[in-house]
């Protein structure tokens, strides 16, 4: 019997029959599955996960990427099979496991070393989170609108100390439907007053002023389902 919370089926075939990938949405359905017995119904994850796995999958094998504020998803495990060295840092205070209870959702602490010698996990903040290495990639999905806008720079800032130079940055935000503010609310609490939090533009101008090419910066409407657009923005370092 599916999980409760497993993605709906017609909502799936949509979402494939859209996609840009549909061979990488099925393998992070697949590997989800495979781990927890379930594929988060949060249909904006069949956009968000296969965005950034198609913008990694063409680094050499063997490459260290970092994911902030990870939770439960198939893309640290997807990575570390096609040969990817993967870091994930979260702070949640919800523990999960390869049970998925029936309150599972996306949202928690799960610590990635138990499945694959390639992945590493961290249960603390970013701004917590101490290592002598640098990165080749970091990428943050759906987790930079739950902070707030001081957090958020403070975030961007050490994405730009903690990456290579020419390293890549794959950050997907939601944003609040039909405006480029970003997304303001954090387990249904305000984070902050929109004008406060910022827009899609500001994550932008900051990058620049950090020292980020920005390649890529797109976004995406009536997401179904969704209460929330998406915003998607890649870039390297520069040296």
């Amino acid at each position: 019997m599916p999980h409760p919370h497993d993605l709906a089926p017609d909502l799936l075939a949509r979402a494939i029959a859209e996609a840009d990938r549909p061979d990488l949405l099925q393998q992070l359905v697949d590997t989800s599955r495979g781990v927890w017995g379930v594929f988060t119904r949060h249909v904006p994850h069949t956009i968000n996960y296969p965005w950034v796995m198609a913008r990694l999958e063409s680094l050499p094998a063997g490459s260290y990427i970092l994911d902030i504020g990870a939770g439960v998803t198939p893309l640290p495990i997807l990575l570390a099979e096609k040969g990817f060295n993967v870091q994930t840092v979260d702070p949640n205070p919800i523990i999960r496991t390869t049970e998925a209870t029936a309150d599972w959702n996306e949202w928690g602490f799960f610590d990635y070393s138990q499945l694959h010698a390639n992945l590493k996990s961290a249960h603390c903040t970013i701004a917590d989170f101490a290592t002598d290495n640098l990165f080749d990639a970091i990428y943050s999905v759906s987790v930079l609108a739950h902070m707030s806008r001081a957090v958020r720079e403070d975030t961007l800032r050490k994405c730009h100390d903690l990456l290579h130079p020419g390293g890549l940055l794959l950050l997907a935000i939601d944003i609040i439907p039909e405006t480029n503010f970003i997304w303001n609310y954090s387990s249904g609490h305000l984070v902050e007053a929109p004008e406060r939090h910022g827009t899609i533009y500001d994550v932008l101008e900051q990058l620049s002023s950090l020292g980020f090419e920005i390649f890529e910066s797109e976004g995406r409407r009536a997401v179904a389902t969704s209460r929330t657009d998406l915003a998607f923005i890649a870039g390297h370092r520069l040296g």
